[in-house]
């Protein structure tokens, strides 16, 4: 038998063996409660028949933005992970009086609460494959926030950078090559990106229903959420789900009392590090994209979190189509290090399903050092991070030299047979200190941790796959890795790499998002050089046909974007406007049907009756964004 072979028989029965005395642990009392998971050994969906009939029947079991994205992907638009749960199992488990918490369809499974007495009742039920607890992580806050302070070593802005980025953030945009990305005009548009942590200080609008036909249940669209901090104002939340309260929105419910900000204020912190956008003073990698938000942390005195509430976000943002999910989660109290091994834990299951199966990049922090000095770093690292599939990030400083706080590998399957070549982390980011938001709506601070690093990598893969949707999460883990920058070992007495690279301690390195972009399949990419107007169209327009279409392209982020047409003469006859442009090209960008309107503007114009077509002739389109001005001619006929 060879070696690899050996190894997989061993850490199976290892993993069945820990999780087995984890169960008996719990047998010191027959009444004691614990969560377990519920495996079973078929759906019910015996042929493929049944199977093909249960989709055509249920069109709606995805949004179609997920359907697109595996489309995009080149994956099946359905598989047998999408069917439902068998619901006679659930219900024969609820008629015994287990009563059922959550559901994974990837798993097949259900979570419930039972004595310890029960575990043994609940596996001799035929239709039951085997039941494992719930794993639960218990730790201690290990995030720190601290106030600005001027002592910091700051990095001053480039003066051919089209953004303002200030001081104290452009260091973790200039040490990822973002700030390259956003001249040519990538901010993330069009991306979705998944945030799970522990909830937004966000307000509800509750008189907003987008959709509520969709299934599962958390795939309804129903409040638009509006960040309270001012530079998340424009941040386009979708939608958002509390995962551990079973709540429609994961956001302010309770008037914003301090235990509600302290419980939102980690979730708030990253989505500042990923989409904010406030000139001179905190501008992220990724405020064009668009982001939904998954509650799957209890923030108390300890950070408590539970396998199942990030179980079942990562199958509700498949759902609703995201293309990335960016996580600084992790669970290790249930699971040793001997089963961090990529692919053992349910959850790197899970995450492994995510992109693999669905074409999801998902990107997990390495995990935190809690005591400096004391803890073992290349013990400690925490699932999903080990999972095979996933962007695991690592930390470093503002100088890019390893951080003492972060995590490293090797997993365990390495740790045992040094012949297997992976690495965790695969990059690493800013983990001491990043800039973001505060608790306030005005204020900003800094962080520590790897959670930090992962919303910044996170949200510059938003751009890479603007640059390239098609791109698999291998693929844009290649364009990273193969083209990630060195980081330091130290810096004192003198500067010194690494002396292995690829290695366990920041894997790859710094990652260069910029060339991570043009890696490949380099016609792909667009380079949006200025603002502009492009050839409107049709040109010559008749006033007979239906509209006249006016694209342009646009560099940076525009509050006001202003369009007149004049007259040869000089007559204001047409005024239109659109506030907050984010960059890209619009080939309907505005539409014209002939009729004279010059509302809103402050230029005097045309004055005459109110539905009348202009008359067939040459006039003057302009564009203006308050740093460009673009000029083209239209020909109007009959």
């Amino acid at each position: 038998m060879k070696r690899k072979e050996i190894c997989i028989i061993f850490l199976s029965l290892l993993l069945s063996i820990s999780i087995s005395l984890k169960i008996l642990s719990n047998q010191t009392k027959d009444t004691q409660r614990m969560k377990v998971w519920v495996f079973f050994k078929d759906k019910g969906y015996d042929s493929k028949e049944k199977m093909v009939s249960y989709f055509k029947n249920n069109p709606s079991y995805v949004t179609e933005r997920s359907k697109e994205r595996r489309k995009n992907k080149n994956l099946s638009e359905y598989r047998y992970l999408d069917l439902p749960v068998n619901n006679k199992y659930i219900t024969i488990l609820e008629g015994k009086g287990y009563k059922v918490e959550r559901i994974s369809k990837w798993l097949n499974a259900v979570s419930v609460y039972v004595e310890s007495k029960d575990v043994e009742i609940i596996s001799q039920l035929p239709f039951v494959k085997s039941v494992s607890p719930v794993s639960v992580m218990r730790k201690k806050k290990d995030f720190i926030v601290k106030d600005v302070v001027k002592s910091k070593s700051i990095k001053s802005a480039k003066g051919d950078d089209i953004y303002y980025y200030g001081d104290y953030s452009y260091n973790q945009i200039s040490m990822l090559n973002i700030n390259s990305l956003h001249n040519k005009g990538y901010t993330g548009k069009d991306v979705l990106i998944a945030l799970f942590d522990t909830g937004v200080l966000m307000l509800k609008d509750s008189s907003m229903v987008v959709d509520s036909s969709s299934t599962p249940f958390e795939t309804t669209f129903i409040y638009t959420c509006k960040p309270i901090h001012k530079a998340l104002k424009d941040v386009k939340i979708v939608t958002s789900y509390d995962f551990i309260e079973n709540k429609d929105f994961a956001g302010i419910v309770y008037g914003g009392s301090p235990d509600e900000v302290n419980q939102l204020s980690h979730g708030t912190k990253m989505l500042g590090l990923m989409a904010s956008y406030y000139s001179g003073e905190l501008i992220s990698p990724a405020f064009g994209a668009s982001y939904i938000i998954a509650k799957t942390e209890m923030a108390d005195s300890e950070m408590i979190s539970e396998e199942d509430n990030w179980i079942r976000a990562c199958e509700w943002a498949d759902s609703l189509g995201a293309d990335i999910i960016s996580s600084s989660v992790g669970y290790k109290d249930w699971y040793p290090y001997s089963v961090m091994t990529g692919d053992s834990t349910n959850i790197s299951k899970v995450a492994n399903i995510a992109s693999d199966s669905f074409g999801i990049l998902v990107v997990n922090a390495i995990g935190n050092i809690k005591n400096v000095g004391i803890d073992r770093a290349d013990t400690s690292i925490i699932a999903p991070a080990d999972a095979y599939s996933v962007l695991t990030v690592g930390g470093v400083d503002d100088s890019m030299v390893y951080s003492q706080y972060s995590v490293t590998g090797p997993t365990y399957d390495v740790y045992i047979d040094s012949t297997i070549k992976r690495y965790k982390p695969e990059v690493v980011a800013l983990a001491e200190w990043p800039y973001t938001v505060s608790d306030s709506s005005n204020s900003f601070n800094y962080i520590l941790g790897t959670s930090g690093a992962t919303a910044l990598v996170s949200a510059g893969c938003a751009l890479i796959l603007q640059a390239h949707p098609n791109w698999t999460p291998e693929k844009v883990k290649e364009s990273l890795t193969k083209t990630a920058k060195r980081a330091f070992l130290t810096l004192i007495p003198d500067t010194t790499y690494f002396s292995e690279y690829p290695n366990q301690i920041v894997g790859y390195g710094v990652p260069d998002f910029y060339e991570a972009v043009m890696y490949d399949d380099t016609t792909e990419v667009f380079q949006i050089t200025s603002s502009q107007l492009l050839s409107p169209y049709p040109n010559p327009y008749s006033l007979k046909t239906g509209y006249l279409k006016i694209p342009f392209e646009i560099k940076r982020k525009i509050s006001n974007l202003m369009l007149y047409i004049y007259t040869l003469d000089g007559k204001l006859i047409y005024y239109d406007s659109k506030e907050n442009i984010l960059p890209g090209v619009y080939l309907e960008g505005f539409l014209w049907n002939g009729i004279p309107n010059t509302s809103g503007s402050s230029v005097k114009g045309y004055i005459g009756s109110t539905g009348n077509k202009v008359s067939p002739g040459v006039y003057i389109v302009i564009l203006q964004t308050g740093f460009e001005k673009s000029t083209k001619k239209i020909t109007i006929i009959p």
